[in-house]
């Protein structure tokens, strides 16, 4: 009779590591606009995504995350080579150019779409994973 309050205590911290495990899938999107050569506002949204979704792994990008665990940290340290990554994958941009009394002046706005990601931690690494929708 021992073993039985045993063995659910053993199976809860199983059930709970596996739990910590798993990779977790979020919505990404980024929005710059830049006016004449100078960026004047971004906008870098990463948020759980509310519902399962049947997609397919992509392409794979791997972050350093050695003493950090935080991922919305460890995004905002590497918020440059991700945004190089998801830019070779699908961006938006819309320019707006006019040139008055030989003076140009210009705003350009660069949109990466929302993207389904998951993020899966591993030996020091943060491992983030473009997903497609079938």
């Amino acid at each position: 009779m021992r073993l039985k309050p045993f063995s659910l205590i053993l199976l809860s911290i199983l059930f709970n590591f596996s739990e910590l495990q798993a990779s977790e899938t979020y919505i990404l999107s980024y929005r710059a606009q830049v006016k004449n050569a100078v960026v004047i506002s971004e906008s870098f949204y990463l948020t759980p995504s509310m519902k399962e979704i049947h997609a397919k792994p992509m392409q794979v990008l791997k972050i350093d995350a050695t003493n950090e665990s935080n991922l919305h940290e460890i995004l905002k340290k590497n918020k440059d080579v991700l945004l190089e990554f998801l830019m070779k994958y699908g961006t938006h941009t819309r320019s707006h150019e006019k040139v008055h009394n030989y003076k140009s002046s210009s705003l350009i706005s660069i949109t990466i779409p929302p993207t389904y990601i998951t993020v899966d931690f591993k030996n020091d690494y943060a491992i983030i994973t473009r997903l497609l929708l079938d």
